[in-house]
């Protein structure tokens, strides 16, 4: 039977390859902007009515300064499901967006998952829309104005592994008196000829 294993490769935004807070102004390798195609940024300094940076995630955009606002973005992260079951996957975590998260996409499919704004994080859980191998995860975000920014933490995930099943040693009998069976009745006939 299968056991379920963690899904590697999920990071906050605006952390290194260790899960660690990069400076203002660092590009986010984790995270790319799908239009214009670009890593996301670290935002240098964000306003007190947001979610709180950690050491352990934070905000990011187009630029450092949180700009251009009243804007669409969508930010994309990418995770390998090689050697798990997709069928089983599932990804949780949390999120926030100035001014508001419409949605969040699993392989180009809505998952439903929205966020109305930056001053609290919201929960997200996705168990379906997972394909074998590298899957991708989109987060859209809408600015209103001001400034601009996206927050993803605390994503995880959990996948069987796969498991390659292995005939019972009875099935392999039976199998080798078939073929031995066929070439008997193979030798029987031609010597009738």
């Amino acid at each position: 039977s299968a056991s379920a294993a963690p899904i590697t490769g999920l990071f906050a935004t605006g952390v290194d390859g260790a899960g660690v807070a990069l400076a203002g102004g660092a590009s986010d390798t984790h995270y790319s902007i799908l239009s214009p195609a670009q890593q996301g940024v670290v935002i240098n300094t964000i306003p007190g009515s947001w979610v709180n940076n950690t050491s352990t995630r934070r905000w990011i955009w187009e630029t450092a300064a949180g700009t251009p606002v009243n804007v669409t973005r969508t930010f994309r992260t990418t995770f390998d499901l090689t050697g798990l079951d997709a069928a089983t996957a599932s990804l949780s975590g949390l999120w926030a967006a100035d001014n508001a998260g419409l949605d969040i996409f699993i392989n180009g499919a809505a998952t439903g998952n929205t966020c109305g704004g930056f001053s609290s994080l919201c929960g997200f859980n996705i168990a379906s829309g997972f394909v074998s191998g590298v899957n991708t995860l989109d987060f859209q975000a809408r600015d209103d104005g001001g400034i601009s920014g996206l927050l993803v933490s605390s994503l995880s995930g959990t996948a069987d592994e796969s498991v390659t099943e292995i005939p019972e040693p009875g099935l392999i009998a039976i199998f080798a008196l078939g073929l031995a069976g066929l070439g008997f009745g193979r030798w029987a006939h031609n010597r009738r000829i």
